[in-house]
């Protein structure tokens, strides 16, 4: 299996408003209205993408996938890395399956 590692940070002159709506729209949204009466999930772009978050701005995910991240962060990342590497145990796992949107904590 190819895998890659992309390694990202966000513009420096982005508003913290605009860092938010950036990360909601990359890894999801928990949603809860009225004190928690109604909850519900916004999917992100990687609820549909089988990948492994190791850090803040750095994801591992499938060569095939990378299209689709490049696609995203073109004009709203500083600095955008991607190498391809060799998964390994938990990694492997990961990108095998398709991770289930909604509150799976």
């Amino acid at each position: 299996m190819d895998a890659s590692i992309v390694v990202f940070t966000l513009r420096k002159d982005m508003k913290p408003v605009e860092k938010v709506k950036f990360c909601q729209a990359l890894y999801g949204k928990d949603v809860s209205t009225w004190k928690g009466k109604y909850r519900y999930y916004i999917p992100g772009i990687l609820d549909g993408i089988p990948h492994r978050r190791i850090s803040k701005g750095v994801l591992v995910i499938r060569t095939s996938d990378l299209p689709a991240i490049k696609g995203y962060f073109s004009g709203k990342t500083d600095d955008f890395y991607v190498r391809s590497i060799v998964p390994e145990g938990e990694d492997i796992d990961a990108l095998r399956t398709q991770k289930q949107s909604g509150n799976q904590k």
